[in-house]
Parts: C-alpha cells; structure tokens; sequence
C-alpha cells in the first residue's frame, strides 16, 4: 500500500508540474517577432493618419485600423501566426492609405498650380489685348 500511496502523490505531483508548466507557457509573451511587426503596423497607421487618410475618409484607412483589431484580438487569444498576418495586412493596408492620401493631396496642390497659372495667362492676354487697343503713344 505504501508504494501506492507514493506512487499515487508522485503521479499527483507529476500532474500538477505538467498543468502549472502549460500554464505558464499560455502565459508566455508573444514572440518578438509578432511585437515587432505590431510597433511596425502601429507605427504606419499613425502615419497614414497624420498624411490625412483619415480626413479622406479613405476605406484602406478603415481596413487597415480594422485588420490591426483582427489582429489584437487574434494575438490576445495567443494565436500568433494570425496575429502576425492581420498585423502585416494592417501594415500594408496603411502604407496603401499614405500614399493615397499623399497623392491626393499632391494633386490638389497640381490643381491649386494650374488655376493659378491659367489666372496668370488670361491676365497677360488680357493686358496684351488692351496694349493692341490702344493708339501708338497713347496711354
């Protein structure tokens, strides 16, 4: 009976190592690789904020915001591998909304240039026009 009992509280130890061990491995950070790539993801979609994707309402803006939750919710539930891919999507989603938004605003500026230099030559027509009006020596 004795080496049973033993037995037993070895066996119940045993259990207990091995349950404490996986938790403790649940509770494990997530790789570095994953928080990296989470600063990197952050980092561009505050960028794509500040370059005015979200002024534009642009939807890779919102898919981007959207897929970096996917990927919060992903990592809390400590699946990594698709806490990666949503991050990397979110990260590529807000690059894609920077540079959308830098390009709009590039072409507002165009736009703004070109009223401008059409103001520009309807004016010197129109002083050329009264300068053709006018008599020789006359003002």
């Amino acid at each position: 009976m004795n080496t049973q009992v033993r037995s037993m509280k070895t066996i119940g130890v045993a259990s207990a190592c091995i349950a404490f061990l996986a938790i403790g491995c649940a509770s494990t950070k997530p790789p570095a690789a994953v928080t990296t790539q989470f600063i990197s993801t952050d980092t561009s979609i505050a960028q794509a904020e500040q370059a005015g994707a979200a002024q534009g309402a642009l939807p890779e803006f919102q898919n981007a915001k959207d897929k970096r939750a996917n990927a919060q919710r992903a990592l809390e539930k400590k699946n990594y591998d698709e806490a990666m891919r949503f991050a990397q999507q979110a990260q590529v989603d807000a690059q894609y909304a920077a540079k959308k938004a830098q390009s709009a605003q590039a072409q507002k500026s165009a736009d703004e240039v070109d009223r401008g230099t059409d103001k520009l030559r309807d004016e010197t027509e129109r002083n050329l026009a009264n300068e053709r009006e006018r008599p020789p020596g006359g003002f």
